[in-house]
């Protein structure tokens, strides 16, 4: 990395980590300039130093972000979770993971959870309102199995199984896995879904999407698509708001840890 801040007698000035970032694999990314020193962190661990920022500039209008920038050519690289603090006050915005270009904010979306945290029973997030073509996103990092079926996130109008609403849709490990099981109602059947075949990997954090459109339920893990049902041409919509569980009620947790959940109405 090659890292540029402006200061008082240096617009240029900056620090340059001597240790290249590993490919194919997440590295948080701390660029701190307090203390009259800016400081870069991979992960939790110094990589570099300069004492040099006494007087960083501090401009009076606002400052613009790009991810990246219209004046060179992007990085060959993922880039998310982009938080901008100031010290000694807790603001902060954040960014949904992305590839490094622009892209069209899609209308009706919802960020349900953003902090990835270990699952806990009857956790409720909030309410979304229902359409007939969604997708649901959730980032999953498993640590272990269990017995029996472990609930991820229930998306559901009230109660558990057995009416149409109630799989909005609904996630779970299979017993002593870490294969989901999806179910979602639609016109027919009120527990309609589909069952990737490839187990999680644990200790890994993987990205879930469950979007049901053009009369599909599609399950894409990190954009693969790994499951597909083509009868969901006429999904349920039901009238009042879903409430959602991270996790539900009448499951057992599953062993793992889940954040950045979304709901987003397609159009």
């Amino acid at each position: 990395l090659h890292i540029r801040a402006s200061r008082r007698g240096g617009h240029n000035d900056g620090c340059a980590p001597r240790q290249p970032l590993p490919r194919h694999r997440n590295t948080k990314v701390t660029i701190r300039v307090a203390f009259g020193r800016l400081d870069v962190f991979y992960g939790r661990r110094l990589v570099c130093r300069n004492r040099n920022y006494r007087n960083p500039t501090v401009p009076r209008k606002r400052v613009k972000v790009y991810v990246a920038d219209p004046w060179y050519h992007r990085a060959p690289a993922r880039v998310g979770q982009v938080v901008y603090r100031r010290l000694g006050r807790s603001v902060r915005r954040v960014r949904r993971s992305r590839r490094v270009r622009r892209t069209r904010r899609v209308r009706g979306g919802k960020m349900m959870v953003r902090r990835t945290t270990p699952l806990r029973r009857n956790k409720y997030v909030g309410a979304v309102r229902a359409a007939k073509s969604y997708q649901v996103s959730f980032n999953i990092k498993p640590w272990g199995t269990a017995h029996g079926w472990r609930n991820v996130l229930h998306f559901t109008t009230g109660g558990n199984y057995g009416r149409y609403g109630w799989r909005m849709p609904a996630v779970w490990f299979f017993s002593r896995t870490t294969r989901l099981h999806i179910r979602s109602s639609r016109r027919g059947s009120h527990n309609d879904g589909c069952d990737p075949r490839p187990h999680l990997p644990k200790h890994r954090n993987t990205k879930v999407t469950i979007r049901v459109a053009y009369g599909r339920m599609d399950v894409f893990f990190n954009r693969r698509l790994v499951c597909r049902n083509r009868n969901y041409r006429h999904p349920t919509v039901p009238r009042k708001r879903v409430k959602v569980y991270v996790a539900d009620p009448w499951h057992h947790p599953a062993p793992a840890r889940v954040g950045w959940v979304s709901y987003r109405r397609l159009r």
